[in-house]
């Protein structure tokens, strides 16, 4: 399965004429967060593959217009082709309002309110978050740090990727595509990447080590 990641801001090549040329090889769109829901929706108008997206800080707008023709996997587990994507949109609450803003604690909270539906899911293949883990890619900010309740969820459930946004490339000098985290590889998806996954894991079968197996991953 080839899945092309985005979040954050759009990449400019998806907009014009080659957008159809250069999702006709993807599988999934995985969007983490901060796009317009006209983005997205666009985006189905070339291609076929499912486009999934988690809320980032910045989306509170799509409470009254989310993106017309994708899906929603923010606080569930959205399966498509045997792969199962548990969303956590949202980043670190800066600002007393926001709708898509959590503490710690909070975000603490509504991982722990999923025990029963991932038991019931036999877990996930794909954490799709809009920030990323605490130490794995954020920054010190409060607006840019990440959770550390993500850690322990991998760790227990042992996806094969986790991909965020959140922190855009032009915000530090040492701007990395991907780390790892306890083998399981970490992915930045600010503007767009493509990467390759396994086709269709066993939902009761770890995928980590397929997708070290992967083909290559790459921008478009």
């Amino acid at each position: 399965m080839r899945i092309l990641a985005i979040a954050d801001e759009p990449d400019q090549r998806l907009w014009g004429d080659r957008c159809r040329e250069l999702l006709k090889d993807v599988d999934l769109i995985l969007s983490a967060g901060d796009l317009s829901s006209s983005y997205l929706s666009f985006l189905t108008c070339f291609t076929s593959a499912p486009v999934v997206y988690v809320r980032g800080n910045h989306d509170d707008s799509f409470e009254k217009k989310p993106p017309e023709g994708c899906l929603c996997a923010d606080g569930c587990v959205v399966q498509v082709r045997g792969v199962r994507i548990l969303g956590l949109g949202g980043s670190n609450r800066y600002r007393p309002d926001g709708i898509n803003m959590y503490s710690e604690k909070e975000m603490t909270s509504r991982i722990r309110s999923l025990r029963s539906l991932l038991r019931s899911t036999g877990g996930f293949d794909i954490l799709l978050t809009h920030a990323p883990l605490r130490g794995c890619g954020d920054q010190d900010d409060l607006a840019h740090r990440g959770f550390s309740c993500f850690g322990p969820l991998l760790e227990k459930y042992t996806p094969a990727v986790m991909v965020h946004g959140h922190v855009h490339q032009s915000y530090t000098a040492w701007f990395q595509r991907q780390r790892e985290y306890h083998g399981i590889p970490v992915i930045n998806a600010w503007s767009s990447y493509v990467f390759d996954l396994p086709e269709t894991p066993h939902p009761k079968e770890p995928t980590r080590r397929g997708l070290r197996r992967m083909r290559k991953a790459s921008e478009i």
